[in-house]
């Protein structure tokens, strides 16, 4: 009877599970304005961006990382708006912008689509891109795909090549096979959420409250949609990719990064000819924990317009 009852439990626990990851897998967001943005209404998702100085046809686009948003970049987009046109977009899936089911809208490639629509929305024609973590390797899809636009690229702390990412355990694990989707939930409890969020920034850097909402906005199909699609990297390793522009190319790293380890990324895209600017003391995340450093390494370079 103990087994049988063991059994049965065991069964119910099994259903429940594979119930909660149909219905979570279901869920899907429509964009709405946030963190000072606005909606464009775009053939593919709708994406939520938000502009900054003023200016005509050239501009330059800012592109946060996985799990963050338009947010991230407001240490430093008021700065690079001075004379500029400044426009921050959030990624599919992040921020405001709409989070659809199927996991291929969040490849780097369908990423870099839709941005390609949002700058055509707005009129952009010249383009410097700045990517951050993974939207690192969306500008370099972009500029791939879109050279007429995009003139100079900025890439900060984006892996260089496949298997350059020491991704968080609890991270991995809210996106295995039916029980992710459960273990996901525990994304509501903030102590949680710092054990993944801390790799993000310097061990003795403060996650910042604006970390939280980002992570916690998302879905749980735009949270494993990254995962899910084709490795950008293991199709063709970012570092060589850049490499093969034939644009200027800047790449940022921060001293103290863990989370795409400093010295292993830095010797990637030095062999491939791109040696990184490090900024001392910050962990992943730059823009956020050293603005001024950030803006010293990349203003001139991001600022001149080329045609």
């Amino acid at each position: 009877m103990g087994k049988r009852l063991a059994a049965l439990v065991l069964a119910l626990v099994l259903v429940g599970l594979l119930v909660n990851a149909a219905v979570t897998g279901r869920v899907a967001r429509a964009a709405e304005p946030f963190g000072g943005g606005r909606v464009l209404d775009l053939p593919g998702p709708d994406l939520n961006v938000r502009e900054y100085g003023s200016g005509g046809d050239h501009a330059v686009v800012l592109l946060h990382g996985y799990t963050a948003s338009i947010q991230w970049w407001e240490a430093v987009a008021p700065s690079l708006a001075n004379g500029n046109r400044v426009i921050a977009i959030d990624l599919i899936g992040h921020g405001g912008s709409e989070a659809p089911r199927d996991a291929a809208a969040y490849s780097a490639e369908s990423q870099a689509t839709a941005v390609r629509q949002a700058l055509d929305t707005l009129g952009v024609r010249h383009a410097v891109v700045i990517g951050h973590s993974m939207g690192g390797m969306v500008a370099t899809a972009l500029a791939e795909s879109t050279p007429e636009v995009v003139d100079r690229v900025v890439v900060s702390d984006t892996p260089g090549a496949d298997g350059l990412v020491a991704m968080p355990a609890l991270g991995d694990a809210v996106c295995w096979p039916v029980l992710g989707a459960s273990l996901d939930r525990l994304r509501s409890i903030d102590a949680v959420d710092k054990t993944s969020l801390q790799t993000g920034f310097a061990a003795d850097y403060p996650v910042p409250d604006f970390a939280y909402r980002s992570v916690k906005g998302m879905t749980h199909n735009a949270l494993c949609g990254p995962r899910k699609a084709p490795s950008f990297n293991a199709q063709r390793a970012v570092a060589d990719r850049l490499a093969d522009l034939g644009k200027p190319v800047l790449v940022l790293w921060g001293e103290r990064d863990v989370l795409t380890p400093t010295q292993t990324n830095v010797e990637r895209y030095g062999e491939a000819g791109r040696q990184p600017v490090v900024i001392a003391g910050s962990g992943h995340t730059p823009m956020v924990e050293k603005p001024t450093d950030f803006l010293s390494a990349v203003k001139d370079f991001a600022t001149a317009k080329a045609h």
